[in-house]
């Protein structure tokens, strides 16, 4: 007989550390799997829709605990209302999961496999299906718009001539100075003026915390790893939903992480048929046109600063819905 129930996540520490495995952080509920002398022999983590530290005791394992755990964990969620949860695996591991209504939303060898349990990545390929318009040449852009900068405009110029239709996908994740709402709503009116292209949200499945956490934390030596999963849920999802066999991305000067996303979009992209054209940044003068300057600038309230480095309609956006908080 095992027993399941709530543990503070520092009691896992010692089970996690037997399984090669570290303490996940700030999580918000960790559940314990105790046998009949109240021995923990497996626990796993939950931290919003994300499912971590899932570690059986070796000398536990063959017993199907890490289904009862899972179980336990999806019938938490659900009662906390939520309809979607995510793991990672290694790639040859995504069968164990399958039998617990996991599926893979993409596999990127040799890292790691990201599995669904419930319909969120079907759900936000029937959001961009809705979206699509039918093309012979259809391309992409990615941006995280923070904010929408005259380098962004130019970048998405350039890529509009190219393409019949162009989707810009902005970065959905609150974890940048301007809210998505704001970076949104600037990158809309920056583009309004191009005719074929289309804006769409990029959820949780395109440069995200889920997808490419190294992104927004700038760990650089995780940032080839997490690369490769962005970049095999765009070939593997996003680029079939929306017919897309172009990518464009800038020359990335500045950021080493962003350098390599654009590397591995060019090694993995083209195997799925997808060309990948890097654009050369817009410069100011000898500087190429960043957002980090950009925000400077807004920071220290510099308008005229930021009337160099941002389109008039950013600039109006900040003056009449921002600066006047």
């Amino acid at each position: 007989m095992y027993y399941i129930e709530e543990i503070r996540s520092a009691k896992a520490t010692e089970l996690l550390k037997k399984c090669g495995l570290s303490l996940p952080e700030n999580v918000d509920y960790t559940a314990g799997l105790f046998d009949d002398n109240w021995q923990l022999v497996a626990t796993a983590s939950l931290k919003g829709d994300m499912i971590q530290g899932v570690a059986v005791d070796p000398d536990f394992q063959g017993e199907d605990l890490t289904g009862k755990l899972l179980t336990h964990i999806i019938s938490r969620a659900k009662d906390k209302g939520m309809d979607s949860l995510h793991l990672f695996t290694k790639p040859d591991k995504t069968s164990q999961f399958e039998g617990l209504g996991f599926k893979a939303v993409a596999v990127a060898n040799p890292y790691a496999a990201l599995m669904e349990w419930g319909g969120g990545i079907d759900a936000y390929k029937r959001s961009l299906e809705a979206a699509k318009v039918s093309a012979a040449k259809s391309g992409a852009v990615v941006m995280n718009c923070n904010p929408f900068t005259k380098g962004h405009k130019f970048l998405v110029e350039q890529a509009a001539k190219a393409v019949d239709v162009l989707y810009v996908i902005v970065v959905e994740e609150e974890k940048s100075l301007f809210s998505f709402k704001d970076r949104f709503s600037m990158a809309c009116a920056g583009t309004s003026h191009l005719d074929n292209v289309i804006l769409v949200p990029g959820g949780r499945y395109a440069v995200s915390a889920l997808t490419f956490p190294s992104y927004f934390t700038g760990e650089a030596d995780l940032a080839k790893a997490h690369s490769a999963m962005d970049a095999e849920i765009f070939a593997q999802q996003i680029a079939p939903a929306l017919g897309i066999s172009v990518r464009f991305v800038g020359t990335e000067p500045f950021s080493e992480v962003t350098a390599v996303y654009n590397e591995v979009l060019k090694e993995r992209l083209p195997k799925y048929g997808i060309e990948v054209c890097e654009i050369e940044r817009l410069t100011d003068g000898a500087l190429a046109i960043s957002a980090s300057r950009v925000r400077q600038c807004y920071e220290a309230g510099d308008i005229e600063g930021l009337a160099a480095l941002v389109p008039s309609t950013t600039l109006d956006y900040i003056k009449e819905n921002l600066w006047n908080e």
